[in-house]
């Protein structure tokens, strides 16, 4: 083999793996970046949907065909939807009210596996008003649509009228920036090699210098030197190819400030958590909050407050990103703010849902449960907007928080004009108060299958004997063994506080 082309081989394979492994790398984790979006835009917008139903629920009372059309309207990719299925016992049960061809129908059979799935999953929850989950299905030969590809949807339960409000798209259509990525790099790599030969075969000593700089300023990328770029302003395809590598170069540095961007925020958000649970007399507090990769909204706090007593605040905010982090901000001063001129719980959530109508984006919202404790009296007041309802422990045995059933419950930043209430709930020695966020209750297995409340409040059962530190462990790590830190898509937040 002579000279020549040995060094043309070499030149052109030394090119294909630097291009590879940085299309890889990239591919790679632009990959994952994608499902998370991909499932962020289920989630949007079946709670748009979701949102237009309680909106509606709140100043009509019965749904419309005004309401059918705007959820109708909600698109999703290329062929993805909004539609809404009835989950009434009877003969209405699977019909469809809102879908692009075929309202009307009937899918609670075993034609459609999936959406019998879906309702069975709601029934098996109890019908608990804003249930939700993903679902993934294959699309079904009795399914109109592409037959045969693989679907992923959101659903979320609106119980006041027996609605399941059900987002879907094709994954092929929510992952196509990935896909397209793919091609781009394979198509890459056959352009290199071509493009090698020609030019390194006319100019050897001329193209050994671009491509030298090229390697150089690779295995300075490699190493995380991102400032690099190629001086090459050449019109062949040496020059094309310096172009795209600064391209490439380029998109590297704006995705690590973007991540740079993450890790402030997510510094931010643990600055503003207590560094630990306050020493309160006559109570025993733990508290841990566990953020998932990318910055999401969970927080809670302690409030000191007059005639030594204790707030207690629990939030998630919808959404995860940056936004969701100077929500979470924001939520958090309101809701100091307003504890220090209100002493009611419900005044407090008032004033801060007025707050964050007016300061937070339309399709955000805040779940928040506020309580106080009073010593004197070892009473717990309390107003729950939208949060998970927390336990109560006693002696060994667990049930839910009472709950309004007369006013508002609507997450904080949704509806203007809420009016929340407080109730108040006496407690014993002994006792013991869990309180979380739905990012325990909603992770999955390695088949989807979310954790559940069922599980959850067996795993507080069995630790129940434990105290708030170890109990929190316990807690976690049962969560942890069922669906692998890899299915952990939302934060998690744990606060328990025991009655000495």
């Amino acid at each position: 083999m002579s000279l020549r082309l040995k060094l043309i081989l070499v030149s052109v394979l030394l090119v294909v793996i630097t291009v590879t492994v940085s299309g890889y790398l990239g591919y790679r984790e632009s990959k994952w970046k994608l499902k998370e979006l991909a499932r962020e835009l289920l989630v949007s917008k079946t709670e748009q949907a979701y949102a237009l139903c309680e909106q509606h629920f709140k100043n009509e009372l019965a749904p419309s065909d005004e309401l059918k059309r705007d959820i109708a309207r909600l698109k999703i990719a290329k062929d993805g939807y909004v539609t809404i299925i009835v989950n009434e016992e009877g003969l209405n049960k699977g019909v469809l009210i809102v879908h692009p061809t075929d309202v009307g129908k009937s899918l609670y059979n075993d034609d459609f596996p999936h959406i019998k799935k879906v309702l069975d999953e709601v029934d098996a929850a109890g019908g608990q008003n804003g249930y939700a989950n993903f679902t993934f299905y294959r699309q079904h030969t009795h399914a109109k649509g592409r037959q045969g590809e693989q679907k992923i949807g959101y659903f979320k339960y609106f119980a006041p009228w027996q609605w399941v409000v059900l987002a879907t798209g094709y994954e092929k259509d929510v992952f196509s920036s990935r896909d397209q990525l793919r091609t781009t790099l394979f198509q890459i790599i056959p352009l290199v090699i071509f493009v090698g030969i020609i030019l390194v075969s006319l100019t050897i000593g001329k193209m050994f210098r671009p491509i030298k700089r090229l390697t150089e300023s690779t295995r300075e990328v490699a190493r995380g030197n991102w400032d690099v770029s190629i001086d090459y302003d050449s019109k062949d395809e040496i020059g094309t190819l310096a172009q795209s590598f600064n391209k490439m170069v380029q998109s590297l540095r704006e995705n690590a400030r973007i991540w740079h961007e993450f890790q402030v925020a997510r510094d931010m958000q643990a600055q503003m958590l207590p560094e630990k649970p306050p020493e309160v007399t006559g109570l025993k507090i733990a508290a841990r909050s566990i953020p998932t990769k990318e910055v999401g909204g969970d927080f809670y706090d302690f409030l000191a407050l007059h005639d030594d007593r204790i707030g207690i605040v629990v939030g998630d905010v919808s959404g995860h990103g940056v936004s969701a982090a100077m929500v979470m901000t924001a939520a958090m001063g309101a809701v100091r703010f307003a504890a220090e001129g209100k002493r009611r719980t419900n005044e407090v959530l008032n004033m801060v849902n007025f707050r964050l109508n007016k300061d937070i984006q339309s399709h955000m919202f805040v779940a928040l449960f506020y309580g106080i404790y009073e010593p004197s009296t070892r009473k717990l007041f309390y107003t729950n907007a939208g949060q998970t309802v927390p336990y109560v422990v006693r002696n060994g045995s667990i049930h839910f928080l009472p709950q309004a059933e007369e006013s508002d419950r609507f997450p904080l930043g949704i509806v203007p004009s809420t009016i929340y209430e407080q109730l108040t709930f006496e407690l014993h020695p002994g006792d013991k108060l869990v309180f979380y966020t739905d990012g325990i209750v909603d992770a999955m297995n390695g088949t989807s299958e979310s954790y559940g409340f069922d599980r959850f409040a067996q795993s507080i059962q069995d630790s129940s004997d434990l105290q708030p530190p170890e109990m929190i462990d316990r807690l976690v790590l049962g969560m942890q063994k069922y669906s692998g830190d890899t299915n952990v898509h939302d934060d998690v937040t744990l606060v328990i506080v025991e009655l000495l």
